[in-house]
């Protein structure tokens, strides 16, 4: 009998199969072809890694800043993400300056003491949630103490983050884009806070804050709209990067012995298990121009 070719890779990236373990898909659309069209999303999916890292590097072909295309982009979202060299360079500039400016070694203590505190009282209980209450509490702690920020009541934070994360997936289910607004709204209104208060806000807002106190008003947006990216993707992808590597570490407790026989090897482990199973499967890009990658034609936009 002659074998029939293979169908295209079914990927769906709200199945529950996939959101468990997305890695089995996005290996068979590797095998498949270098970008295949997704109907829902309107967009290719690149999942080989030369072609990722030409797409994530080649800034001439492929844009972040869709106005390069002539779209236009809501006042809220102009920000670091949006922005290609060499426009987006003073604002990356001052806010890595602000990033260097702070005690990193201190704030790298005062987290893992708040995980030693949270570990401590949570090793006497027979069970417990490691993302309620270790991962989300030490991510947010650890991005507001970065920012200088008082941070909000963390089962509140929580729910607004997990709103707007559900909210990206906008184009595949509508009925999450009009809570995802409120809840930026929400961020945005505490991260103004934090940029209009009276007196010197402390920490990596307070740097940046200095230094667009009087600048013109769009890098004043610029700033602000970063800093709430920052506040949002630094306590996400912490709290996803904790969760999976808890995850991995629960499902393979040979590596947890290793770690605990030659604690020398912790920090080259974490950085590995990152890589492993990363808290961010997914970034867009538009075509600047008509082009190709592998055989498969992508036109402009």
């Amino acid at each position: 009998m002659d074998t029939l070719p293979a169908g295209p890779v079914r990927y769906d990236p709200l199945d529950a199969a996939t959101l468990a373990d997305p890695y089995p898909v996005l290996a068979e659309l590797r095998t498949q072809s270098p970008a295949v069209w997704h109907d829902g999303m309107e967009c290719w999916l690149i999942t080989r890694y030369a072609d990722c890292v030409r797409v994530l590097r080649d800034h001439t072909l492929f844009a972040r800043d869709p106005r390069r295309l002539g779209r236009a982009v809501p006042d809220a979202s102009l920000s670091v993400q949006v922005l290609d060299p060499p426009h987006q360079a003073p604002v990356r500039s001052l806010f890595m300056t602000a990033l260097h400016q702070q005690d990193l070694p201190a704030l790298q203590h005062h987290t893992r003491q708040n995980a030693a505190s949270r570990l401590a009282a949570l090793s006497g209980k027979p069970s417990w949630e490691a993302m309620r209450e270790l991962a989300q509490p030490i991510a947010l702690g650890a991005i507001a103490d970065l920012l200088g920020v008082t941070p909000p009541p963390v089962q509140e934070w929580a729910q607004v983050s997990d709103t707007i994360m559900r909210s990206m997936d906008g184009g595949l289910d509508p009925d999450l884009i009009e809570p995802g607004r409120l809840a930026r709204q929400q961020l945005s209104d505490l991260v103004a806070s934090s940029f209009t208060t009276t007196g010197r806000p402390a920490g990596l807002l307070g740097h940046v804050r200095a230094r667009t106190e009087n600048a013109g008003p769009e890098h004043a947006a610029y700033a602000m709209h970063t800093a709430r990216v920052m506040f949002q993707g630094g306590y996400s992808t912490l709290t996803a990067a904790i969760g999976n590597l808890l995850d991995t570490l629960a499902r393979g407790p040979d590596v947890l012995t290793v770690l605990r026989e030659r604690p020398g090897l912790v920090p080259l482990a974490v950085d590995e298990l990152v890589r492993f199973d990363g808290p961010v499967q997914g970034t867009t890009r538009l075509a600047a121009a008509d082009l190709t990658i592998g055989d498969v034609a992508v036109r402009r936009g």
